[in-house]
Protein backbone atom coordinates (compact mmCIF):
# COMPACT_ATOMS: atom_id res chain seq x y z
CA UNK A 1 0.00 0.00 0.00
CA UNK A 2 1.27 3.44 -0.91
CA UNK A 3 2.26 5.71 1.96
CA UNK A 4 0.42 9.00 1.81
CA UNK A 5 2.54 12.05 2.51
CA UNK A 6 0.79 15.25 3.47
CA UNK A 7 2.45 18.20 1.80
CA UNK A 8 2.79 21.56 3.52
CA UNK A 9 5.50 24.11 4.12
CA UNK A 10 7.20 23.56 7.47
CA UNK A 11 10.15 24.99 9.32
CA UNK A 12 12.35 23.84 12.18
CA UNK A 13 14.56 25.32 14.83
CA UNK A 14 18.16 24.03 14.58
CA UNK A 15 18.21 23.25 18.29
CA UNK A 16 14.93 21.32 18.45
CA UNK A 17 14.65 19.81 14.96
CA UNK A 18 11.49 17.88 14.11
CA UNK A 19 10.33 17.83 17.74
CA UNK A 20 9.25 21.44 17.25
CA UNK A 21 8.56 21.47 13.53
CA UNK A 22 6.22 24.38 12.80
CA UNK A 23 3.70 25.27 10.11
CA UNK A 24 0.84 27.62 9.37
CA UNK A 25 -2.34 25.91 10.50
CA UNK A 26 -5.86 26.55 9.23
CA UNK A 27 -9.09 27.05 11.16
CA UNK A 28 -12.54 26.92 9.59
CA UNK A 29 -15.42 29.20 10.54
CA UNK A 30 -16.63 26.68 13.16
CA UNK A 31 -13.16 26.57 14.77
CA UNK A 32 -12.25 23.11 13.48
CA UNK A 33 -9.08 22.13 11.66
CA UNK A 34 -9.83 20.87 8.14
CA UNK A 35 -8.39 17.61 6.83
CA UNK A 36 -5.75 17.72 4.10
CA UNK A 37 -7.06 18.36 0.58
CA UNK A 38 -6.95 15.32 -1.70
CA UNK A 39 -5.61 15.92 -5.21
CA UNK A 40 -6.05 12.83 -7.36
CA UNK A 41 -4.97 12.14 -10.89
CA UNK A 42 -7.30 10.52 -13.40
CA UNK A 43 -4.40 9.31 -15.55
CA UNK A 44 -2.45 7.49 -12.83
CA UNK A 45 -2.66 6.06 -9.36
CA UNK A 46 -0.63 9.00 -8.03
CA UNK A 47 -2.33 11.37 -5.64
CA UNK A 48 -1.32 13.77 -2.98
CA UNK A 49 -2.79 15.28 0.14
CA UNK A 50 -1.99 18.91 0.77
CA UNK A 51 -2.41 20.84 4.01
CA UNK A 52 -0.66 24.02 2.84
CA UNK A 53 -2.69 26.93 4.22
CA UNK A 54 -3.01 28.62 0.83
CA UNK A 55 -5.15 25.81 -0.69
CA UNK A 56 -8.07 26.44 1.65
CA UNK A 57 -9.89 28.94 -0.57
CA UNK A 58 -13.35 27.38 -0.61
CA UNK A 59 -13.46 26.58 -4.33
CA UNK A 60 -13.24 23.22 -6.09
CA UNK A 61 -10.86 21.39 -6.25
CA UNK A 62 -9.33 23.15 -3.28
CA UNK A 63 -10.33 22.84 0.33
CA UNK A 64 -12.98 24.59 2.38
CA UNK A 65 -12.44 28.29 3.01
CA UNK A 66 -10.05 29.13 5.84
CA UNK A 67 -11.48 31.56 8.37
CA UNK A 68 -8.21 32.06 10.23
CA UNK A 69 -4.58 30.99 10.30
CA UNK A 70 -2.56 30.06 13.37
CA UNK A 71 0.93 28.81 14.04
CA UNK A 72 1.16 25.13 14.90
CA UNK A 73 3.94 22.91 16.19
CA UNK A 74 4.67 19.18 16.18
CA UNK A 75 4.68 19.30 20.00
CA UNK A 76 0.95 20.12 20.00
CA UNK A 77 1.24 23.87 20.62
CA UNK A 78 -1.03 26.15 18.60
CA UNK A 79 -0.90 29.91 18.50
CA UNK A 80 -3.62 32.53 18.42
CA UNK A 81 -5.93 32.77 15.43
CA UNK A 82 -5.24 35.43 12.81
CA UNK A 83 -8.60 36.05 11.14
CA UNK A 84 -8.69 36.28 7.35
CA UNK A 85 -10.85 39.13 6.00
CA UNK A 86 -12.38 37.60 2.88
CA UNK A 87 -14.10 40.87 1.97
CA UNK A 88 -10.63 42.42 1.69
CA UNK A 89 -9.10 39.32 0.09
CA UNK A 90 -11.79 39.12 -2.59
CA UNK A 91 -10.58 37.28 -5.68
CA UNK A 92 -6.87 37.74 -4.95
CA UNK A 93 -4.71 34.66 -4.41
CA UNK A 94 -4.72 33.64 -0.76
CA UNK A 95 -0.96 33.01 -0.94
CA UNK A 96 -0.48 36.77 -1.43
CA UNK A 97 -3.52 38.22 0.33
CA UNK A 98 -3.02 36.12 3.45
CA UNK A 99 0.75 36.53 3.64
CA UNK A 100 0.63 38.95 6.59
CA UNK A 101 -1.48 36.53 8.65
CA UNK A 102 0.86 33.66 7.72
CA UNK A 103 3.90 35.75 8.68
CA UNK A 104 2.28 36.44 12.06
CA UNK A 105 1.96 32.68 12.56
CA UNK A 106 5.70 32.29 12.03
CA UNK A 107 6.37 35.05 14.57
CA UNK A 108 4.06 33.30 17.08
CA UNK A 109 5.93 30.02 16.53
CA UNK A 110 9.28 31.82 17.02
CA UNK A 111 7.99 33.10 20.38
CA UNK A 112 6.87 29.56 21.25
CA UNK A 113 10.28 28.04 20.50
CA UNK A 114 12.01 30.79 22.47
CA UNK A 115 9.75 30.01 25.45
CA UNK A 116 10.65 26.33 25.08
CA UNK A 117 14.34 27.25 24.91
CA UNK A 118 14.09 29.31 28.11
CA UNK A 119 12.27 26.49 29.92
CA UNK A 120 14.70 23.80 28.78
CA UNK A 121 17.35 22.62 31.18
CA UNK A 122 20.48 21.21 29.60
CA UNK A 123 21.34 17.66 30.60
CA UNK A 124 24.67 17.13 32.33
CA UNK A 125 27.33 15.98 29.87
CA UNK A 126 27.54 12.55 31.54
CA UNK A 127 23.82 11.93 30.95
CA UNK A 128 23.98 13.24 27.35
CA UNK A 129 26.93 10.94 26.62
CA UNK A 130 25.10 7.93 28.09
CA UNK A 131 21.99 8.68 26.03
CA UNK A 132 24.12 9.02 22.91
CA UNK A 133 25.80 5.69 23.55
CA UNK A 134 22.44 4.04 24.16
CA UNK A 135 21.02 5.46 20.95
CA UNK A 136 24.04 4.31 18.93
CA UNK A 137 23.92 0.81 20.42
CA UNK A 138 20.26 0.42 19.39
CA UNK A 139 21.02 1.40 15.76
Amino acid sequence: MEEVVVERETWTDPEFGSEHEGWVGVLLEDGTVPPPVFFGSESSAHHSEVAQWSVYIGRYPYGPRAAALRGACACGWTGPAHVLDWDRIGDRELQLAGADAADNCVVDWDVHTEEVRLATIALPTVVSDLLGRLTRSRS
